[in-house]
C-alpha cells in the first residue's frame, strides 16, 4: 500500500455565505413587499446580486478538514485530527494556507475530501483524487473545488 503526505493546503476561495436557504427567504420577502407582478420580477432578477452581495461582503472563512471518505463529519477526518490535536477544524481564509503535514496509506486511486465544519451543517468543499501515476513524482499539487459551494482550495501532496 502507498503512502501520501499531505503537505499544504491553499484557500483560493472559502465556500460562498448564501445557500439555497437564503435566496429561498429572499424570494419570498420579494413576493411579500412587492405585491406588482411586474416589480415582483424585477425584484426577483436582483436576487442573484444580493446573494452576491452578502457573499462579498462577508468572506467568512471555512472550518476546514479532510476526509479520505465521501462522508463527511470530524469522526471521519484524517485532518486535524480530533483525538490528537486540540482544534476539531482549522480557519482558513481566501489567500491563506494551512500546514498539513499528515501522512496515510492510501489505496490508488484515493479519493480525498475538503469539508466545512458548520452549525447548520459540514459542506463539501470539493474533492482531488491521488492517482497511481503520482507515486515517486516529488510534491504535486492539485485542485479541489465545488462550483456549487463556490470554494476552491490547492492541495499539495506526494506519494511514496
Amino acid at each position: 500500500m502507498a503512502t501520501a503526505t499531505i503537505e499544504n493546503v491553499f484557500c483560493v476561495r472559502p465556500s460562498s455565505g448564501t445557500d439555497i436557504e437564503v435566496l429561498n427567504r429572499l424570494a419570498e420577502l420579494a413576493a411579500a413587499i412587492v405585491p406588482d407582478v411586474f416589480q415582483l420580477d424585477e425584484s426577483i432578477k436582483s436576487l442573484p446580486a444580493v446573494a452576491a452581495a452578502i457573499d462579498t461582503a462577508g468572506e467568512w472563512p471555512d472550518d476546514l478538514y479532510m476526509t479520505k471518505t465521501p462522508y463527511d463529519g470530524l469522526e471521519n477526518s484524517f485532518w486535524p485530527r480530533p483525538d490528537v490535536e486540540d482544534d476539531d477544524s482549522v480557519e482558513v481564509e481566501a489567500g491563506a494556507s494551512a500546514p498539513v503535514d499528515v501522512t496515510i496509506d492510501v489505496a490508488l486511486p484515493q479519493n480525498v475530501s475538503l469539508w466545512d465544519e458548520d452549525t447548520s451543517g459540514h459542506e463539501h468543499l470539493g474533492s482531488f483524487q491521488i492517482e497511481d501515476g503520482d507515486q515517486g513524482q516529488g510534491s504535486l499539487a492539485k485542485l479541489a473545488k465545488n462550483d456549487s459551494q463556490g470554494s476552491a482550495y490547492y492541495v499539495t501532496y506526494r506519494v511514496d
